[in-house]
């Protein structure tokens, strides 16, 4: 039996080591169960180790392919807010959106991205649908000529929108004269009315106040109406919030800029002209709408709205 022993494998003499350690008959068919339940349980460990490890290699796959994914969504989303947005138009049945190109054009060069303003003011004025739905087409409009001839009647004061396709592009300080150019428009109807230049157009006369320091953070700066003006061969004083002092100083050939608080005509500030008055109250060139401007307004409903107000003259 040893000789027998000898000759067996190393694997096996191990096997037959442990059936001779025990004795008997009996004890070694008990030990050889136990081994090779031992050996079993091996097994099943090691086929539990590579399924692991299998689905660890699976999951860690999977979340680079989540990861690689989510990277590239990333970049598409920027790449698209770079070339623009999709805006859509608010109240405009059977409409789809608007394609709103960020990019950059001469005379707006180097100022932000107008769109959540042209929403803004699409959604407070619907009169102004057709210059935001125009808004990716400004390169058009921005450096063509202007011809007032059709907007001008002599003797009367005319009605200009700050938001014409025209002119409402062009830079105005760090905004757009459709955003933020209602005071230049309403110097440029008083101008065109005392003066008849109509080479003096919107666009131009938004780089005068802006050239000649009188655009502000906030705005037109007050002191237009009456140091500004003069450069332009007008004159301008502050007007008591009086209505009899306001009819007086239309009646003599003047014409009022007020300036108002939130109301009727704006959410935040805005400039107005008056241009006349009759029975039923006064009559304003609105530059932000025709519909404010195509009705006439009592000076109850007018005097708890106006900040301030000045009377503009030809020298």
């Amino acid at each position: 039996m040893v000789e027998n022993y000898v000759r067996m494998s190393g694997r096996q003499q191990g096997k037959e080591l442990e059936y001779i350690r025990c004795g008997t008959t009996s004890q070694k068919i008990a030990c050889r169960n136990a081994a090779d339940q031992r050996r079993t349980s091996t097994r099943k460990m090691s086929v539990r180790r590579r399924r692991n490890r299998r689905a660890k290699r699976f999951c860690t796959a999977a979340a680079g392919i989540v990861l690689c994914l989510g990277i590239v969504a990333v970049v598409q989303g920027v790449q698209h807010s770079l070339a623009g947005f999709t805006m859509e138009l608010p109240g405009q049945t059977g409409m789809n959106t608007v394609a709103i190109d960020g990019g950059d054009i001469s005379s707006n060069a180097g100022l932000p991205d107008f769109t959540e303003e042209l929403q803004e003011l699409l959604e407070r004025n619907e009169e102004t649908q057709d210059y935001v739905e125009n808004y990716p087409n400004r390169t058009q409009y921005s450096s063509q000529a202007i011809d007032l001839t059709e907007d001008f009647t002599t003797g009367e004061v005319p009605l200009l929108m700050q938001w014409d396709k025209r002119w409402g592009y062009n830079a105005y300080g760090d905004s757009m004269i459709g955003l933020a150019g209602c005071g230049p428009l309403c110097l440029n109807m008083a101008y065109l009315y005392f003066t008849e230049d109509l080479t003096m157009t919107p666009r131009k006369m938004a780089e005068f106040v802006q050239d000649a320091g009188y655009y502000t953070a906030a705005g037109t700066g007050w002191k237009l109406w009456t140091e500004g003006v003069s450069k332009l061969g007008m004159e301008g004083a502050e007007l008591s919030l009086d209505e009899g002092a306001m009819q007086r100083a239309l009646d003599t050939g003047g014409l009022i800029v007020c300036s108002m608080r939130p109301g009727d005509f704006t959410t935040t500030g805005h400039f107005i002209l008056i241009r006349g008055y009759g029975e039923d109250g006064f009559y304003v060139n609105d530059p932000n709408r025709r519909s404010t401007s195509g009705k006439t307004w009592t000076f109850d409903t007018l005097k708890g709205q106006i900040k301030n107000l000045w009377v503009l003259r030809r020298e």
